[in-house]
């Protein structure tokens, strides 16, 4: 796929990869399913600190989440959205398969990768951390940790 992207693509072991659009602010996770398909998402923090580069799972088993009807997220009936108490997950599920058993070629899921990265730039944008733009950001890694420091900021509510 990564002759048909524009930006950097790197493998992370385990059928895992991480995209890097060019001049995009999202970074895209991919993560080989087992049914075929390829699962492309994006993890923001909700204060608008930054991306989350936890995987899938981690975000469903660390989160307290409630899914969102992709019609209310957008117009597009395949995107979905996971909201957690800090975090919000838009994904997609792409097949590598036709129904006929013949795979996808490489370039056709490189170009829905692109096309998932434009779609959540303005998503991006509305998520973004609103103090300084000069301010650099590295992607909140560990979002166990994040989830546990919001849980303790946020005691006195409970």
């Amino acid at each position: 796929m990564q002759a048909g992207l524009t930006g950097d693509l790197r493998a992370m072991g385990n059928g895992k990869f991480l995209y890097y659009p060019e001049a995009s602010p999202v970074i895209l996770q991919l993560e080989l399913i087992q049914s075929n398909k390829l699962l492309v998402y994006c993890s923001f923090a909700l204060d608008g600190s930054g991306l989350f580069l936890s995987s899938f799972i981690t975000l469903l088993l660390t989160e307290d989440v409630g899914a969102i009807s992709p019609s209310i997220v957008s117009g597009c009936s395949q995107l979905g959205c996971v909201t957690g108490s800090v975090s919000q997950t838009y994904f997609r599920f792409l097949p590598t398969k036709y129904a006929s058993g013949k795979k996808v070629k490489a370039d056709k899921l490189a170009k829905s990768c692109m096309a998932f990265a434009e779609e959540l730039k303005p998503i991006s944008a509305q998520l973004a951390h609103v103090a300084s733009q000069s301010e650099e950001r590295l992607p909140s890694c560990n979002l166990a940790d994040f989830r546990i420091a919001h849980l303790m900021e946020n005691l006195d509510e409970a």
